[in-house]
C-alpha cells in the first residue's frame, strides 16, 4: 500500500499475501550519489564509473549498511538527510521577509534537498542534533482543550478544558481475582502468539527467544514473586485482548493477570535491569487498550526514568540495541501524552533521545512491514519535534495577537511542507491492504503524518478565524493555509477512519485527532468563514461523530467532547445520526 499522497487518493495493486512488497534481497551499497540519483552504481574503489566521468564527489557510506533490505535502507539512508535539510531550509527561510514568499501551490513541484544536497554519511550522522542540549518537544497551543478556548466559541466551553481532571473522574480498571492462578503451558504459548502478532511485532522492547524462555521457566516453575514473573503475567494480560477478536472472557481473564501484575510492581522499584522499563511499557500498553491515558503515561515515564540513556549515541550505526528499542518506545509514548497534558518535561532526561533510531533486527519477513512501521513512527516523530521547534519558536503562547505572529512564521512554511513531502515520497510501500492490521498500521502512519501538518497549520486557522482582517497579501496567505488546515480535517476523517474504529496501542491518540477535527470545521462554521470550509466537511464531522459515539462510553473526555460537537452541530444546522 504506497503511504499517503496529501494531494492524491490513488493506490497501487497491493502484493499478494504471503509474498514481500519489495525484493528481498540484500542492498548493494552504492556510492551517495548513485544513490541519490538511483542509479545502479559499479561500486568501483576509490571512484566510480559515473562519479570519475561526471567529475562528482564519489562517497561510500563509513558502516556496512549492505546487510538490510531496500525498506530499510530507504528508511535509515534518509532520516538524517531529511533531518539536516529541514534545519538548514528553515535557517534560510526565516532570514527571508514575508512580503517576498509567494502562496505555495498544492500542485506546484518542489526541488528535492535531500538528493541535491547529500552529504557523507559520517557527516551525516555527526551533525544529527546535539540532543543533551536540545530543547523538549514545546508544548502548543493546538489541543482539543485550547480549541475550545478560541474566541470564536466565547467562553461557553471553560468548565470543558481540564483535561487531566476530567480523566480523573474514571473509575479505576477492576481485576478479577483467580483462585487458582497456576499457568497453562498451552494457553501461555497462544497468548504469547498473540501478544508478539498484535503488540511486540511494532514495539520491539523484548527479544522473542528470551520472552519464551522465560514464558517456559515460569510455567514449568509456577508463578513467583519475582520481575520474571511480573513480566509473563503482562505478556499474558496483552496477549488475552490484543487481538482484535477478544471477547467480554478474554477482558475479564487479562484484568486478573494485569491485577496479578500490579501485585508485583513493587519488584521493580530496587531492579537495575533491562527487564524493569519493558514491565513497566508493558502496563503503560495495557492501560492504553483500556483507553486510560493518565494511568499509561506514569508507567511510560517510569520506563523513561529507568532507562537513563547514559552512553546511548556511543553504538555504531547498523548496530542493533535492544536497549535503544525499549528507550525510544518509552519515551515516544510519554512524550506524546506529556503534549497533550501540557505537563513540564523531566529536564535533561526528558529531552535526550538516541541519536540515530534503532537499527532493525534480523527478523522473521511477515514482521518486516511492523518492523517499518515502528522506524516510521520514530522518523515521524523527529519531523514533528523540528516542525513544533520552528512553529513554537515564532509564536508565543500568552501572545494576543495570532494574527501577527502568523505573518512571522509564513516565511518557514515552504520548507517545512516541501520536508514532509519529501518523506512522504521516500516511504517505501510495504503495506498490504488486504491485511486488517497492515491496513489498520498504515492508516495510523497517515493520521501520524496529518498531525504534524496539524501542528503546522493550526495557528493560521485560529488566526484567519480572529476579527477585522485586513485584506492584504499577508492575510490572502493566511486564509490559503488556514484552507489547508481544513483540509487535512477533511482527508483524516475520509482516509485514517480503520485506525480510529480500531483498539490499539495509540486509539485514545487517534480519537484526539478526531475530537480536534471536528471542532476545527465547526469553529470555521461557527466564524461564518464558508470560504474557508473545504468540500465533504459536513460528511467529515458526520464521520467523527460516529467514531467517538462507538467509544463515548470508555473514556469521559471523549464522552465530553462527544457532546460539545453534537452541540455545535445542531447550531450550524448539521443534523448528526442518533
Amino acid at each position: 500500500m504506497p503511504f499517503m499522497d496529501i494531494e492524491s487518493d490513488s493506490r497501487k495493486r497491493p502484493a499478494p499475501r504471503g509474498t514481500s512488497a519489495y525484493p528481498r534481497k540484500r542492498a548493494v551499497a552504492a556510492c551517495q550519489t548513485c544513490r541519490s540519483r538511483k542509479t545502479k552504481c559499479d561500486n568501483r574503489r576509490p571512484i566510480c564509473s559515473f562519479c570519475d566521468s561526471a567529475g562528482a564527489t564519489c562517497i561510500y557510506s563509513a558502516h556496512d549498511l549492505s546487510a538490510y533490505d531496500p525498506a530499510s535502507l530507504s528508511i535509515l539512508d534518509r532520516l538524517g538527510q531529511l533531518e539536516d535539510n529541514l534545519k538548514a531550509h528553515i535557517s534560510m527561510s526565516l532570514s527571508a521577509s514575508p512580503a517576498s514568499i509567494a502562496t505555495p501551490s498544492p500542485g506546484a513541484a518542489r526541488p528535492n534537498p535531500a538528493v541535491s544536497n547529500i552529504e557523507s554519511a559520517s557527516s551525516s550522522s555527526a551533525s544529527h542534533i546535539d540532543n543533551t542540549s536540545r530543547q523538549d518537544a514545546q508544548p502548543l497551543a493546538n489541543t482539543v482543550e485550547h480549541i475550545l478556548k478560541w474566541p470564536v466559541f466565547g467562553s461557553r466551553f471553560k468548565e470543558h478544558a481540564e483535561l487531566v481532571q476530567l480523566l480523573r473522574t474514571s473509575a479505576p480498571l477492576t481485576s478479577s481475582r483467580i483462585a487458582n492462578f497456576d499457568l497453562d503451558t498451552d494457553t501461555c504459548k497462544q497468548l504469547l502468539h498473540r501478544c508478539i502478532e498484535h503488540v511486540l511485532s511494532k514495539n520491539p522492547v523484548l527479544e522473542e527467544d528470551f520472552l519464551r524462555n522465560t514464558m517456559n521457566s515460569v510455567c514449568v516453575n509456577g508463578i513467583g514473586w519475582d520481575v520474571e514473573s511480573c513480566l509473563v503475567l503482562l505478556v499474558c494480560a496483552l496477549g488475552s485482548i490484543a487481538s482484535p477478536d477478544a471477547c467480554q472472557a478474554d477482558w475479564i481473564t487479562a484484568s486478573s493477570y494485569f491485577g496479578a501484575a500490579q501485585r508485583r510492581f513493587g519488584l521493580l522499584i530496587a531492579m537495575d535491569d533491562l527487564i524493569v522499563p519493558q514491565c513497566y511499557f508493558l502496563a503503560g500498553v495495557y492501560f492504553m487498550y483500556h483507553l486510560r491515558p493518565v494511568e499509561a503515561w506514569r508507567m511510560f515515564a517510569q520506563g523513561v526514568v529507568c532507562i537513563y540513556p547514559d552512553g546511548f549515541g556511543t553504538e555504531p550505526l547498523a548496530h542493533y540495541s535492544l536497549k535503544e528499542c525499549v528507550y525510544w518506545s518509552c519515551w515516544k509514548s510519554e512524550v506524546e501524552l506529556r503534549m497533550h497534558f501540557q505537563l513540564p518535561n523531566f529536564g535533561v532526561i526528558g529531552n535526550r533521545y538516541p541519536q540515530h533510531i534503532p537499527e532493525p533486527p534480523v527478523t522473521d519477513p511477515s514482521h518486516e512491514p511492523k518492523w517499518y512501521y515502528y522506524l516510521a513512527d520514530i522518523s515521524l516523530r523527529r519531523l514533528d519535534m523540528d516542525v513544533r521547534d520552528t512553529v513554537a519558536a515564532t509564536l508565543t503562547p500568552t501572545a494576543t495577537d495570532t494574527r501577527t505572529q502568523c505573518i512571522e512564521l509564513l516565511p518557514a512554511v515552504p520548507a517545512l511542507e516541501e520536508h514532509l513531502e519529501d518523506w512522504t515520497r521516500s516511504m517505501p510501500d510495504v503495506f498490504s491492504i488486504l491485511d486488517p492490521e497492515e491496513n489498520v498500521l498504515h492508516s495510523i502512519l497517515e493520521g501520524r503524518l496529518l498531525d504534524i501538518y496539524d501542528v503546522l497549520y493550526i495557528p493560521f486557522l485560529e488566526g484567519a478565524l480572529a476579527k477585522n482582517l485586513d485584506h492584504g497579501e499577508a492575510t490572502a496567505m493566511l486564509n490559503t493555509l488556514a484552507g489547508k488546515a481544513l483540509q487535512c480535517c477533511v482527508k483524516r476523517m475520509s482516509r485514517v477512519e480503520p485506525g480510529l474504529r480500531a483498539r490499539h496501542h495509540g486509539t485514545w491518540l487517534a480519537l484526539r485527532t478526531c475530537m480536534r477535527s471536528a471542532l476545527m470545521i465547526l469553529a470555521a462554521r461557527s466564524a461564518e468563514r464558508l470560504d474557508l470550509l473545504p468540500e465533504r466537511w459536513e460528511s467529515a464531522v458526520v464521520t467523527a461523530a460516529s467514531v467517538l459515539s462507538q467509544w463515548q462510553n470508555e473514556s469521559p473526555d471523549v464522552k465530553d467532547r462527544f457532546t460539545v460537537i453534537r452541540s455545535l452541530s445542531a447550531e450550524v444546522g448539521l443534523e448528526l445520526p442518533v
